[in-house]
């Protein structure tokens, strides 16, 4: 004999999620220093500082200049404007810290300092991503006397990677089907059995009729 059970199991998975994505999102720029009389408003300002060199025993003004320190990382990306009141063509650099230590120590700018950026123009944009983080110079000189406005403004974009995890779970019904076989064992049937009771009455009357006629036959020979 040969059963087929069916048995249903459940399985539950659970699953978790990241997604992660990279947002260019537009940052306020702040300065740890900006030259005296900065208008935040509209990004004007003059030059403040100079310096004096000496000819045949005479001084003269050999400099002006003017910055703005700049804290920053290496993941963002400034977007700058510059231009002058009248025209005028002036120096706009950005140095790092150490590069703005040895332009402080040169006569009237002369020296090798070095720069990460230079331009000489009345008017610029620039798009600008610093090559490692620290703090930087935005700095603008000119090398004859200067006192007009001058307007700056910059934009940074900031990358910031977001991740966001989410989990779930999912149900999985599985149905196993099985054969189980059952062997049983019956009795045997037999013959079926003879009734011999009827035999043993037709015995007994064929020997009652087999003496009846021996006792019927003798007496007539007694008679005869």
């Amino acid at each position: 004999m040969t059963i087929v059970q069916q048995f249903t199991s459940t399985a539950v998975t659970s699953v978790t999620s990241s997604l992660t994505s990279t947002v260019i999102t537009p940052q306020n720029v702040r300065y740890d220093l900006t030259p005296s009389g900065f208008n935040n408003k509209t990004g004007t300002f003059i030059l403040g500082y100079s310096e004096m060199g000496s000819l045949f025993r005479s001084d003269y003004l050999c400099l002006m200049y003017d910055y703005f320190l700049l804290n920053t990382t290496a993941t963002y990306e400034f977007h700058i404007h510059f231009q002058t009141q009248d025209g005028r063509l002036i120096h706009f650099l950005i140095l790092n810290a150490d590069q703005f230590n040895r332009f402080n120590h040169t006569n009237c700018a002369y020296g090798n300092f070095g720069w990460t950026l230079h331009v000489f123009a009345p008017a610029s944009d620039q798009d600008w991503v610093a090559p490692q983080s620290g703090e930087y110079v935005l700095l603008f000189l000119s090398r004859q006397f200067y006192g007009g406005q001058i307007q700056l403004s910059v934009q940074a974009s900031g990358q910031a990677v977001q991740t966001s995890t989410s989990a779930y779970t999912t149900s999985r019904t599985i149905v196993l089907i099985g054969t189980q076989m059952m062997t049983s064992t019956l009795p045997n049937l037999t013959s079926p059995v003879t009734d011999n009771s009827a035999l043993i009455v037709a015995a007994i009357i064929i020997t009652l009729v087999a003496i009846a006629s021996a006792v019927i036959l003798k007496m007539k020979r007694r008679a005869g």
